[in-house]
């Protein structure tokens, strides 16, 4: 089986203004679970999950001199979202047309509990479809109980993000993006091996309560 990973590169949108988490002043990537915070929790496991080191996208030069004072042990590169769209999607396109890795994984900043062996895991199932399929693959998403297709802990083709951008509306979000692709590989939540920890891995923090939650489930 071909190893995907050296292709692969991660991807942490960290643009947001983290309106539900609290007041302006307050930036849920900076928040701290057992030592470290939300983003230094993400970058550390990219790190050790994809190839080369991991972008971070963000909205403003205040965003980036902020987070990059608490990375500095890490080796990650910054990035600006694409000034074309808004929200989520500003920062994968604005990703896209600067990194030339040919498979993004692109996840939030406020996803803590982002686990190494599910990322692998997906970038697998990437490889054996790579291998075995005739039909090019632009996503690997996963599909939820509600059916509906998990836009962040996906993988992208940078190539395929690139070419639909042109018919996606501005405000437009990752549904729409996930629409515009023609060969997502869509992975059932139900076919997920107990083994990989995809539904705690792609777990994100909105809130103080759900910070409170990850908390307890590290404790436990």
């Amino acid at each position: 089986m071909t190893d995907k990973t050296a292709i692969s590169r991660g991807v942490v949108l960290a643009g947001g203004t983290s309106t539900r988490y609290g007041s302006t002043e307050e930036d849920k990537a900076l928040s701290r679970i057992d030592s470290k915070s939300c983003l230094v929790r993400v970058l550390d496991t990219l790190r050790r999950a994809t190839e080369p080191p991991p972008v971070v996208v963000v909205r403003t030069p205040d965003q980036r001199a902020r987070y990059a004072a608490i990375v500095d042990t890490i080796e990650v590169e910054f990035t600006f979202d694409s000034s074309r769209f808004e929200g989520p999607l500003s920062g994968i396109v604005g990703a896209a047309v600067e990194t030339e890795t040919p498979w993004l994984f692109c996840c939030g900043c406020d996803m803590p509990l982002l686990a190494r062996a599910a990322i692998r895991w997906m970038l697998q199932r990437l490889a054996h479809r790579a291998d075995v399929g005739d039909e090019r693959v632009d996503a690997v998403a996963i599909e939820q109980s509600d059916g509906t297709l998990e836009p962040l802990h996906t993988l992208y083709r940078r190539e395929s993000v690139l070419e639909v951008t042109e018919s996606i509306p501005r405000a437009a979000g990752l549904q729409a993006l996930l629409s515009e692709l023609d060969g997502v590989y869509t992975i059932s939540s139900r076919s997920i091996p107990d083994s990989v920890p995809l539904s705690r891995s792609k777990t994100n923090v909105n809130t103080r309560e759900d910070l409170e939650h990850v908390r307890s489930q590290l404790i436990e």
